[in-house]
């Protein structure tokens, strides 16, 4: 076995005495659903620890699936999560004493699933969390912190717990994660891939997991049964593990050297591209230049967040083709005169960045033409839209200028006190 098996008494052992009496009802309903009333209004004298988590998982997916307005998702989705949170270690030794093998493991696979897809509603804690000192000496031997720096800016402290979740809960998920992937093994791609989708998207820091997953996913006979798009989703959340998750950069010359021959639309590009951004310590020069200049034909399907992400790309990715960053400063161009004062913050913070003052930049060169086409009407834009601008968008205004040696002194006599102002 490529890990040794954790028991699950060696994952909540520490946590506390949980009652051994298993509840004769499979579901115990704690709190009703009905829009009437409070969504965690409590029905029965039953403990918080009863909450079963099958019920929970409905319970998600129904709240999702209604027509109330976000904030009331939002507001019941966190309570629901909340009351579970409150009595999840015993919840789960419950449904594990009851459930046999594949029914344990289906209800891991839907705790994740149900979870995953509410992530949207729920609230991040960078911090430490109420509790959370406490529950790092019962439940987890790392910090309680989830900082991914110190104070001083210098020292790495990320602990590996999700932002979404109590440690206790972060270490159950971990748990079920570790399980579902020993269940599914090598032989079910769709299925390992579906849950490094789920720890990507919940931020389980389980290394020695993701590891396992992306490496079963990357083989070459992996690669060789997947399609073009699976394939694309596959890389993309590969660099989503090693940004969120801190997993090192796997070994992707087999994974890499399948897109760069093969047909990708304009969506799928710009995926490949933004995953190899995220991934810095990952040598795809090759790959980066080719996608980069068949992604060149494609600019003109982009709307502005695509084109804002394709300038920081062009920007900052080494390899990138010239052709693509010139394509994307003619698209920037023709869709500027619709932006928002928001999107021309975006699109200036990036064509900022491609000046000749940058240290190995060729880029600026190469599309000076462009960048002397985009430069007025972007002025023009920001003529129009002054009064509108907060101040993180005015500074991106003023940069650009400053770098390109723009002198504009109307909107620098404007905008320059709202940059400056704390």
């Amino acid at each position: 076995m490529w890990w040794a098996r954790r028991g699950f008494g060696a994952c909540v052992r520490r946590a506390m005495p949980f009652r051994v009496e298993v509840p004769r009802l499979p579901s115990v309903r704690c709190f009703t659903t009905t829009p009437s009333s409070s969504p965690l209004a409590p029905t029965s004298d039953v403990s918080q620890s009863s909450v079963s988590l099958s019920y929970t998982c409905r319970l998600l997916d129904n709240i999702r699936g209604s027509n109330q307005s976000v904030s009331v998702k939002r507001k019941r989705i966190r309570g629901a999560v909340h009351k579970m949170e409150a009595g999840v270690v015993d919840s789960f030794a419950a449904a594990s004493a009851t459930l046999l093998p594949a029914e344990k493991h289906e209800l891991m696979r839907q705790l994740l699933q149900s979870l995953s897809q509410s992530v949207e509603y729920l609230a991040r804690h960078e911090g430490c969390r109420k509790g959370d000192v406490e529950e790092s000496e019962r439940f987890s031997s790392r910090s309680p912190r989830r900082h991914r720096h110190t104070s001083t800016g210098d020292v790495e402290v990320w602990s590996g717990a999700s932002p979404f979740f109590s440690l206790r809960t972060n270490d159950i998920l971990c748990f079920c994660l570790r399980e579902c992937a020993m269940d599914v093994g090598d032989t079910q791609p769709v299925l390992l891939q579906e849950l490094l989708k789920y720890a990507v998207v919940l931020e389980l820091g389980d290394v020695e997991v993701l590891q396992h997953m992306a490496h079963a996913l990357t083989t070459v006979d992996a690669c060789r049964q997947r399609t073009t798009a699976e394939l694309v989703q596959l890389v993309h959340y590969i660099s989503l593990a090693v940004k969120r998750c801190k997993l090192p950069a796997p070994p992707l010359d087999r994974l890499l050297s399948s897109l760069s021959v093969a047909t990708l639309n304009a969506r799928e590009n710009l995926v490949v591209l933004g995953a190899l951004h995220r991934m810095p310590t990952v040598r795809a020069g090759d790959v980066v230049a080719s996608v980069s200049r068949r992604a060149a034909a494609q600019v003109s399907a982009y709307n502005v967040k695509d084109v804002v992400y394709g300038l920081e790309v062009s920007a900052l990715l080494a390899g990138c083709s010239e052709v693509y960053a010139s394509a994307l400063l003619d698209r920037a161009g023709v869709l500027a005169p619709a932006t928002t004062p928001r999107q021309l913050g975006s699109i200036c913070k990036y064509v900022a960045l491609l000046n000749p003052s940058r240290r190995d930049n060729n880029m600026a060169y190469s599309c000076g033409a462009e960048l002397r086409r985009l430069l007025p009407l972007l002025v023009e834009r920001a003529e129009q839209l002054l009064g509108q601008f907060h101040l993180r968008d005015s500074r991106s205004v003023l940069r650009c200028l400053r770098e390109h040696k723009v002198r504009h002194s109307l909107l620098f006599s404007r905008l320059t006190p709202l940059a400056e102002d704390n």
